[in-house]
């Protein structure tokens, strides 16, 4: 079975503030809120992310308890310098520099006011040398 869609959830006390936070600097639109349940999109995308309120019935206790996430939500942009120095403006700490990876991404992590990880990426074409070394010419 294939999944039709994808989807994500952050589980916060704060839905409203967690989702603003991700419309102002994501650009993902509200698609549906209720108060305790808030999703979101970017365009026709075939994701979406959700915001859940923690303590509400329809998430597990086990999952209302957890305070810490160790989740990593990855977004592919454009322009990772361009976006890191709208969210320093923004008022958004960045948890990490912007770097360049020799396997071919510029990226940066940055946190949602829950605390969720995100992996700002930006992919830019991965350095010869390590290409080489990885993915070597087969000799058919």
């Amino acid at each position: 079975m294939q999944p039709a869609a994808f989807g994500a959830t952050v589980v916060t006390a704060r839905p409203a503030e967690v989702a603003a936070f991700y419309e102002r600097h994501f650009d993902l639109k509200i698609a549906l809120d209720i108060g305790w349940f808030i999703t979101l999109r970017r365009g026709d995308a075939d994701w979406e992310l959700a915001i859940t309120e923690r303590g509400h019935e329809s998430v597990p206790a086990a999952v209302s308890a957890l305070t810490e996430s160790s989740n990593v939500f990855g977004f592919i942009v454009d322009d990772a310098d361009a976006l890191a120095a709208s969210l320093v403006e923004g008022g958004v700490s960045l948890e990490t520099e912007v770097v360049t990876e020799v396997w071919g991404q510029r990226h940066f992590f940055v946190r949602d006011p829950e605390g969720t990880w995100i992996d700002v990426i930006q992919l830019v074409a991965p350095d010869p040398e390590w290409l080489a070394a990885n993915f070597p010419a087969s000799d058919s």
